[in-house]
């Protein structure tokens, strides 16, 4: 008999230790950037302006795989269920390469971290103090640039670009508006360089 009750009761716990909880882990949506394709009625700029593209400058808290929510001008949110697909600097410098290359006919360019071709003309260089969702569901994207010729020259120490934009609401209008703003980005580059 105390065998039978020592048997159940092992066979109980045995049964009970296999009922597992149900998990209440949420998998993260993870979001990439695109370019944003121009309208093809524009005419393309007809300069030689290759390029390289050097390594895109980000805060150490942009580095992270989570989007961040900026709820005052000093604090900063991670949000744990919405992340980049990829690194966020090579995301960037792949759309703005492609923006970039868009724009003009003869487009010859390399990025960080593969060597510079031959023959460029222009070095650029990009650097992001921020690119986040803030309150008021606005997106805030900010950044210094500069190029310099393949002949050594500078055209300009630095540019500053800002874009802040409001959102309608959702995560895909956010991802628009990133898109957006690297397009405005790029088209302030080759305003720029079209001057030179």
């Amino acid at each position: 008999m105390k065998k039978t009750y020592l048997v159940l009761t092992l066979t109980v716990f045995a049964l009970a230790s296999c009922i597992i909880p149900e998990s209440n882990h949420v998998e993260p949506d993870f979001y990439l950037l695109s370019n944003t394709v121009q309208d093809q009625n524009q005419s393309k700029f007809n300069e030689d302006h290759s390029f390289y593209l050097r390594e895109i400058e980000l805060p150490e808290y942009l580095k992270d795989s989570r989007l961040v929510l900026r709820p005052t001008p000093h604090t900063i949110k991670f949000r744990e269920l919405d992340r980049w697909g990829e690194p966020l600097e090579d995301g960037i410098a792949r759309v703005l390469a492609m923006n970039l290359q868009d724009q003009f006919n003869n487009s010859r360019y390399s990025i960080f971290p593969n060597r510079r071709k031959e023959g460029l003309r222009w070095d650029l260089a990009v650097s992001f103090s921020s690119f986040e969702r803030i309150v008021n569901d606005r997106v805030s994207i900010s950044a210094k640039w500069s190029a310099r010729a393949g002949d050594g020259t500078t055209k300009s120490d630095s540019f500053s670009f800002e874009y802040v934009l409001p959102l309608p609401g959702d995560e895909s209008e956010e991802l628009k508006a990133y898109n957006l703003a690297l397009y405005s980005l790029s088209q302030n580059i080759l305003e720029e360089l079209s001057t030179n």
